[in-house]
């Protein structure tokens, strides 16, 4: 297997210095001249650049620009000046010293007594295959929970593929970066597979890209990220059929929309009150002057002043819909039709009306929740299928004039989602759940044959987590069996010598009485050699609860997170290890929120010519800064 080394030779523009350069050479040449705070403040803005170029994908050399210079020199005349080289070392530093050693030490601690412990979203973006010369491009993201029970998400490859025998490049690219990272077959769980820009234009009913990402709206990438996302494959057979390892699972947001889509596709009077809004919408988002009117004049903004959010669409509508908002609108509608000169600039034509409006987004809203949910950063397993369970709940409880729709709606839950919620790992998941517990599941077991979706039965669930703790037994750490070993031997020496110590005052007490009857001279074991006394037996000898048993009898958790919970649920050592195994694996492939500003890098890194691991480099590091961020609000602060 061809593993692609961390630097190629194509790039040395790009500077990658051997593993024994020293730390200190990342600073300017000049920087040694001054005094050691003036050092400091050198090595500050050598890690602002880099986070600067990480953030927009620049070049290296935009550093050494002559614009850059000049601002630097305006500014802070007495840095000394950036250079490419001191970038690129500095960019190699972090990456290939600290960010990717120390994840594969975490890596390695974590697959090391453990299988199925890691999973892996798999993003590929590739355009239209009569194009062979454009490579596609494969982007990896790993999901854990680490030693100290936080879910880590890092993504450690990006790379290109050639065309060509697509499916079998695809494999083995997947499988020479999990190598270079330590990871085995045995140790990876589920492989979330994704084509990154079919799942964007999925999500059109929430976020329409070709809406939301236009330039006019002050989005300098916009019409490049339109023309990016709209180059796509043609339908034909899955890259990822010649993936050997892992199980295979997709994204549940995608199968969501691909709900919403085939029911509309059976209600094309919804499908036609939706696209007039829509249009609405994107007239405003696209005309700049008669969004201005509408704000200055009546106060109504329909597009969101920052950046796209995966549901700009929804959160337009609830705008639209609100009375004042909506009388506003048709007004302003009425007068562009008047002003304007030629039927291509005139505004849509709107016929809908303001309550049917309200009862669909009644029937999308349920959607968006369940979206919200499963997108997300923290645990998003375990909500699979309270998710759909309630969706399906809600829908089913909803007074709605367009019954068909909403009826095409459950239908595609039970089509598209029956069997991923009878799965093993699924019910698991919502068992371990420490807030839910076994709530989504029916009282009794229900019959599959209404067409709707039909959730397990408690019994079922029950049994499945009796038995999987039953398997689990063997797979639990050596420490913590060590320890349990150790408790239990303590607590026989403890037994043993009590007993000790009764059988010594019943003999003593025996040979002070010698005048009394043999019955009563009955020691302590004669006592449990029989038959008859063993009801006198403690309750704890003859009924021992189940880890799982323990677990359910505990009240439901009512704000603290899963995994804080499990972190100090030491008394459940089964349940404790198959939380640490589950509980990282992704629903979704993280949605618009995740994949636009992938694409926006993308473009980007191609606009400039960054070399492949160029940009690989700076998404190690932009993605590590995250994670920094997100783990300051955890520490003490200093008063």
């Amino acid at each position: 297997m061809n593993v692609p080394p961390p630097q190629t030779s194509a790039s040395v523009r790009e500077f990658s210095p051997s593993p024994s350069l020293p730390r200190s050479s990342i600073s300017s040449p000049s920087s040694s001249s001054g005094t050691l705070p003036a050092a400091v403040d050198q090595k500050k803005l050598v890690n602002a650049a880099l986070r600067m170029i990480a953030e927009d994908m620049l070049p290296l050399s935009f550093v050494e620009g002559v614009g850059f210079r000049s601002f630097m020199s305006t500014i802070s005349p007495e840095y000394n000046k950036l250079s490419q080289c001191s970038i690129g070392l500095q960019l190699y530093d972090e990456v290939e010293r600290t960010i990717k050693p120390q994840l594969i030490r975490d890596l390695k601690a974590r697959t090391e007594f453990h299988e199925n412990a890691v999973h892996v979203t798999l993003d590929l973006w590739a355009g239209d295959e009569s194009q062979l010369e454009e490579e596609a491009i494969v982007i990896v993201q790993l999901h854990f929970v680490s030693e100290s029970w936080q879910i880590r998400r890092p993504i450690v490859a990006f790379r290109h593929l050639s065309r060509k025998n697509l499916c079998t490049a695809v494999a083995s690219e997947l499988e020479g970066v999990l190598l270079s990272y330590g990871i085995f077959p045995h140790s990876i769980g589920y492989i979330l597979t994704n084509q990154a820009k079919e799942t964007l234009t999925e999500n059109k009913l929430f976020c329409d890209y070709k809406i939301m990402c236009s330039s006019n709206r002050g989005e300098p990438d916009g019409d490049d990220i339109v023309a990016f996302l709209s180059d796509q494959m043609p339908e034909m057979e899955s890259p990822f059929s010649e993936l050997q390892f892992g199980t295979m699972t997709t994204c549940i947001a995608k199968t969501l929309q691909l709900v919403i889509k085939e029911a509309l596709k059976n209600s094309r009077v919804v499908e036609n009150l939706l696209s007039q809004v829509h249009n609405v919408i994107a007239f405003f988002r696209s005309n700049a002057y008669w969004s201005e009117v509408l704000l200055s004049e009546f106060n109504v903004s329909l597009c969101p002043s920052s950046h796209c959010r995966w549901n700009s669409m929804m959160l337009s509508l609830r705008r639209m819909v609100e009375e004042s908002a909506w009388s506003s609108i048709v007004t302003l509608l009425a007068q562009a039709r008047i002003e304007a000169s030629d039927t291509a600039s005139a505004p849509p034509l709107v016929i809908v009306k303001r309550e049917q409006v309200i009862d669909i987004l009644g029937l999308l809203e349920p959607f968006e929740e369940a979206l919200q949910v499963l997108q997300g950063n923290g645990v998003t397993v375990s909500f699979i299928i309270p998710s759909l369970v309630g969706l399906d709940k809600t829908l089913e409880g909803c007074v709605t004039n367009y019954t068909h729709f909403n009826k095409a709606l459950r239908t595609g839950l039970h089509t598209h989602f029956q069997s991923l919620i009878q799965q093993k790992d699924m019910i698991l998941a919502a068992l371990l759940e420490p807030r839910i517990k076994l709530q989504p599941f029916s009282d009794a077991k229900l019959e599959d044959n209404t067409g709707f979706l039909t959730p397990p039965s408690k019994y079922e669930a029950r049994t499945i987590m009796e038995a999987t703790l039953e398997s689990t037994t063997a797979s639990v750490s050596l420490s913590v069996e060590a320890a349990k070993t150790q408790i239990d031997q303590e607590l026989q020496k403890e037994l043993s010598a009590k007993e000790e110590n009764q059988d010594n005052t019943l003999m003593e007490a025996s040979g002070a009485s010698s005048d009394e009857s043999d019955c009563d001279r009955i020691s302590g074991n004669d006592l449990k050699r029989k038959s008859i006394f063993n009801f006198l037996q403690p309750p704890a000898k003859t009924m021992k609860k189940s880890e799982f048993d323990v677990y359910m009898s505990e009240p439901l958790l009512e704000s603290m997170s899963s995994l804080l919970y499990w972190k100090s649920a030491t008394r459940f050592p089964l349940l404790q290890s198959i939380a640490k195994r589950l509980l990282a694996a992704p629903a979704t492939a993280g949605g618009f929120e995740r994949l636009c500003p992938m694409a926006a890098c993308i473009v980007r890194a191609e606009r400039n010519r960054l070399p492949p691991h160029t940009t690989e480099r700076l998404l190690l590091y932009k993605n590590s800064l995250k994670t920094k961020t997100v783990k300051k609000p955890n520490g003490v602060t200093k008063h």
